[in-house]
């Protein structure tokens, strides 16, 4: 190692010391204000908006679709100019559909708010991604997204807090103090960013074009296992709630105790795994472990009806926390392989198509996949789900078994060969 590279090293991790509170303030902020309403939304769109249920769910999943499409001009904006101005504008944006729901008046109009909320909600995830990327050494980019991911969930439990409260005030202009509050908090995040010396692009920020993007079969491919992976999202948020109440004799107020569990296990164990998949070997092998957890998470879904009220609960808990589990590997290694994967001249851009995975999981296809099959089939839709996440869990192995191809990060920084040689 040559005496040069220590002080170098030694100023990026000074740097990323510095500039790492500003973004956990502003992951802090941001998803308070995202938890304020998140956890009030349907009641809002039904009570308050007049809205049926299954409005609200088609709304949702146009929404969410539209979101994907919308990937590929925001890869190619933040390819161009860098994730902080984009994300920038992604949070101003992001203000004002929040506010729009103030004057949603029927059908239509909750369906132009809630595609903004969808597309900018996508983006911004990814758009940070890239700028903690740029900015930490990539020895401690695993490290310092798993603790933004458990400051993601503080604000999230923090924001849901604070909206019982409010609501349970039984104040009529509660869900519009919620609505002003969310909006509030993307503001101040907008200003954080702008204020902040941006060098995660600084050099080099290249044009990356759409072609460019959906001709690389890894990055494609990867998106979709990773979709399959992130099923974990609406079987949690979708089908286990609908299970628990439709399939089992176990009291609905357990859902909101076994969603805790969730939250409190995320909290507590982000940080710690982040060891798990810091490498890209440990990664690969997350994904199959989140796979198989996943499989055996739906095999007792399965099972949980066959029990009665307490052996149904406890089942039903142990299926919760192994798709915690899986949620946490998951997450943890998908930053490691998508930073792996993106070139640094595009990383922004590789970064939010990449996140389109997480979109069609937990939007698209998830929520009609966990409805109209998996719940309309019983306990065979719930096996049939879990032979297929099995299959899943043998994908990575197979990607460590065969020839390793080096990435376009990888292939950014080989040295270029000489003449002669």
């Amino acid at each position: 190692m040559s005496t040069s590279t220590t002080p170098q090293r030694r100023e990026r991790r000074r740097d990323y010391r510095q500039f790492l509170p500003l973004v956990q303030g502003a992951t802090l902020i941001e998803w308070t204000g995202t938890g304020l309403f998140l956890a009030v939304s349907t009641i809002y769109f039904v009570k308050v908006a007049h809205l049926s249920t299954s409005s609200v769910g088609i709304g949702l999943t146009i929404g969410g679709a539209v979101a994907v499409l919308a990937a590929l001009p925001i890869a190619r904006l933040s390819g161009r100019f860098g994730p902080v101005p984009v994300l920038i504008g992604v949070m101003l944006l992001r203000s004002l559909a929040t506010l729009g729901y103030l004057w949603v008046a029927g059908w239509w109009s909750f369906l132009l708010v809630v595609t903004l909320i969808a597309v900018t909600e996508q983006s911004s995830p990814p758009l940070v991604q890239a700028y903690v990327g740029g900015r930490a050494p990539e020895s401690l980019r695993a490290k310092v997204m798993a603790v933004q991911r458990t400051v993601v969930n503080l604000g999230i439990s923090l924001g849901g807090l604070i909206a019982g409260a409010a609501l349970g005030s039984g104040s009529p202009g509660a869900f519009r103090t919620l609505l002003i509050g969310g909006a509030v908090a993307y503001l101040i995040v907008a200003a954080v960013f702008a204020t902040s010396r941006d060098r995660s692009s600084a050099g080099t920020v290249a044009t990356t074009g759409v072609r460019e993007l959906l001709k690389d079969r890894r990055l494609l491919g990867f998106t979709a296992y990773n979709a399959l992976v992130s099923l974990w999202m609406p079987v949690l948020n979708v089908a286990f709630p609908l299970w628990l109440v439709t399939a089992t004799e176990v009291p609905e107020r357990y859902v909101g105790i076994l969603y805790a569990v969730n939250t409190v296990l995320c909290i507590a164990l982000q940080y710690p795994l982040n060891r798990c998949y810091h490498t890209t070997r440990r990664a690969w092998l997350s994904y199959a472990t989140a796979a198989a957890l996943l499989s055996c998470g739906a095999l007792a879904f399965a099972a949980a009806p066959g029990f009665g009220t307490r052996g149904a609960l406890l089942t039903l808990g142990g299926a919760v926390v192994l798709l915690t589990f899986a949620e946490l590997l998951q997450v943890g290694a998908s930053w490691t392989l998508s930073f792996e994967l993106a070139p640094e001249g595009a990383r922004s851009a590789y970064l939010v198509l990449f996140n389109t995975s997480r979109t069609v999981a937990n939007r698209v296809a998830g929520p009609v996949l966990m409805t109209g099959v998996v719940l309309a089939l019983g306990r065979a839709g719930w096996i049939a789900l879990a032979a297929v996440l099995l299959l899943g869990a043998f994908v990575p192995l197979a990607a460590l078994r065969g020839p390793r191809r080096a990435g376009p990060a990888e292939r950014a920084h080989a040295p270029k060969a000489r003449a002669g040689h």
